[in-house]
């Protein structure tokens, strides 16, 4: 004879302690933007991007409505620690020490910064010597020193994301600098809000390279 044990309240459903996703259902859900265009781009009306239309049409969905603060990443990761926000946004990826200290999605989108050169110029065999233009001061430059490339402002060559060199015309190398996992911020321990938020955006990822080139155009 078997014996059927049953647990009174167990359930292996995940579960909000501070009930997130029970409060933005038909609330508001309090996001965070952190400007990094093309993700969130500040405005001097409502904010825009490829990261803020997702949390829109996220909202929606919900039957809720967001409400925008503008500030730091770790203002942000603050607040969500502390429970003050439900999201983070602004092109945050999985390397963020910050992120630590709230919670995240699983990376919903894999951004690849490539070189790429203009469909005239040769296929190039290596970085060292090779003219690449490049935002300087940042990882993106500093890769390439370490290549031996050449920074320089104009080039037929330029380091960019995947997206970017689609939108500018350049055909990309097989020089990869680094990959970026994208994620978005919530607050820790909120499982059933998380695994709401983190479902929605891995059903988008096809559409976010569209969105990006869209918002890197110039309005």
């Amino acid at each position: 004879m078997s014996i059927l044990f049953v647990c009174a309240g167990c359930s292996t459903l995940p579960r909000d302690p501070e009930g997130t996703l029970r409060r933005v259902r038909d609330g508001s859900i309090r996001v965070g933007l952190i400007e990094n265009p093309p993700w969130v781009v500040r405005t001097t009306g409502e904010p825009r991007g490829a990261e803020v239309q997702l949390v829109r049409e996220l909202a929606g969905r919900l039957g809720s409505r967001p409400v925008w603060f503008w500030g730091g990443e770790e203002q942000h990761m603050q607040a969500l620690e502390r429970f003050e926000l439900d999201l983070a946004i602004g092109g945050l990826d999985d390397r963020d020490p910050w992120i630590e200290r709230a919670g995240a999605t699983r990376p919903y989108y894999e951004e690849r910064v490539l070189v790429g050169v203009r469909p005239s110029a040769a296929m190039p065999s290596s970085l060292k010597g090779l003219r690449v233009s490049a935002e300087p001061g940042g990882e993106i430059a500093g890769r390439l020193r370490e290549k031996n490339a050449v920074l320089t402002e104009t080039a037929d060559a330029v380091a960019a994301p995947d997206w970017r060199l689609t939108r500018l015309g350049f055909t990309p190398t097989r020089f990869e600098l680094l990959t970026r996992r994208h994620v978005v911020a919530t607050p820790p321990g909120e499982n059933a809000w998380l695994v709401e938020v983190g479902n929605f955006f891995d059903g988008q990822k096809a559409r976010v390279a569209g969105l990006l080139e869209q918002e890197d155009r110039p309005q």
